[in-house]
């Protein structure tokens, strides 16, 4: 008896809430999820610049390099190259990673308060993307180490090329996919967003997203490539990316 007057009063109590007290309520959630999203893109911003830096590690080749194999992807400086950059940028990359995948869920926040469906193939693409970023990046960076061990023990010039290449074949669909979802297809839906009004950032983001900067370092090294062979090219992803986080910022302002 006394529990079932107990139930009866919760009851009451659930019923009777002041509808002024659940506004609160979902305002100071409301609050709270922006607070979240903010800090999500600090961390974005943070961990694409971590990023870009492991890309000046492993990529910044410096001059006189010359590209190699029916695919062009053998470097002739990985030999005078020391081997620790491309231990250190693997592990940078594996702190950066993370901390941008946080803003792409404070980004998918952000555009859900918005549009719900281009929030969710924001979501959906940027998931598939960074799920792979280490990935990419990892797979990029062992290529000048298997390189450089095998030169070092005196294994023929053509068998290390062959093994090089039958290694990036073997990585190169699941790594293009991914590649696509993390750099093409999620600054897509992020301009997409911009021209229709459901991300409230300034218009420059239309070019300030990781498919913008790519581009961006195309024309750099269509102007010079020997001046631009390297930088900026080579770090407009992972800068691309830190503005994935500019704007999660942005939007929460």
């Amino acid at each position: 008896m006394i529990n079932q007057m107990k139930q009866i009063h919760f009851k009451k109590l659930i019923v009777t809430v002041p509808p002024e007290l659940k506004i609160q309520f979902k305002q100071i959630h409301r609050r709270e999820l922006i607070m979240t999203n903010f800090v999500f893109g600090i961390f974005g911003i943070i961990g694409g610049l971590l990023c870009a830096f492991a890309d000046i590690l492993f990529d910044l080749k410096g001059k006189n390099n010359v590209k190699s194999s029916p695919v062009r992807i053998i470097d002739s400086n990985w030999q005078i190259m020391s081997e620790w950059r491309f231990n250190v940028s693997i592990l940078v990359a594996a702190i950066g990673v993370p901390l941008y995948s946080f803003s792409f869920l404070g980004m998918a926040n952000q555009l859900a308060q918005s549009n719900k469906t281009v929030a969710m193939a924001f979501l959906v693409f940027s998931v598939v993307g960074a799920s792979g970023g280490l990935f990419i990046h990892t797979s990029i960076c062992l290529l000048p180490i298997i390189s450089k061990t095998l030169t070092k023990n005196g294994v023929n010039k053509d068998i290390v090329e062959n093994v090089i290449v039958r290694i990036y074949n073997t990585v190169k669909i699941p790594l293009s996919i991914m590649f696509f979802s993390l750099v093409i297809a999620t600054s897509a839906v992020l301009i997409y967003a911009i021209f229709r009004s459901y991300l409230n950032v300034p218009f420059i983001f239309v070019f300030l997203n990781p498919l913008g900067l790519i581009l961006t370092g195309w024309v750099f090294r269509l102007i010079n490539k020997k001046i631009f062979s390297d930088l900026p090219g080579i770090i407009m992803p992972s800068v691309g990316i830190a503005m994935i986080g500019f704007m999660t910022v942005l939007t929460t302002l």
